[in-house]
């Protein structure tokens, strides 16, 4: 039987895959050697942090942690890509991979960006300020805890109900349909 902490840390670990899975993807499309490869890169990522959840700080941004393991797990896939093609195409793979490398690609859009920006203003004035103190301030839980008389697993908690609230706010605004189908969260 698992320790409620074992569990705590489980949950904590699930909850930062769910929430950075889209920039994982994005890096994975940008970094794969192969159009088809990028579902690989990211399951491969996901599972490299989940075996290595105890040796994370989960208080710190985890996007530049994510951001490593996604670039060395698609140069590894690249590196086992191209040892099976010919020694021209080869030549060629190596410098498509040195272009593509060079090329700063946007994680996020422009139509992303605005829909974050449209679903934090929705939030209520508290919450709002919550996600901006841990998110573009940097403050970690236990400090934003201690000014609110909260426990720092009370602000993890109500940060992870956040993002999954701002995540189905975005996917409703961006979704094709919200517009016609008036699901504007």
């Amino acid at each position: 039987m698992r320790s409620k902490m074992a569990e705590e840390a489980h949950d904590i670990a699930a909850s930062a895959v769910q929430t950075h899975e889209p920039f994982v993807r994005a890096l994975a499309r940008k970094y794969a050697p192969a159009p088809g490869l990028a579902d690989d890169i990211v399951q491969q990522v996901f599972a490299e942090f989940l075996a290595k959840r105890t040796e994370w700080d989960f208080d710190s941004d985890l996007r530049p942690l994510f951001h490593t393991m996604t670039r060395h797990v698609a140069q590894r896939c690249w590196r086992e890509h191209v040892r099976q093609m010919p020694s021209e195409r080869r030549q060629l793979a190596d410098h498509i991979q040195r272009l593509a490398e060079s090329r700063e690609t946007p994680v996020y859009g422009e139509d992303e960006k605005a829909a974050l920006r449209q679903c934090l203003e929705k939030l209520p004035e508290k919450s709002r300020r919550l996600v901006e103190g841990h998110y573009q301030l940097g403050v970690s839980s236990a400090d934003i805890a201690s000014g609110m008389n909260l426990s720092a697993d009370a602000v993890r908690q109500a940060l992870c109900r956040l993002r999954g609230s701002l995540r189905k706010c975005m996917e409703a605004t961006l979704s094709p349909n919200a517009a016609k189908e008036g699901r504007y969260v």
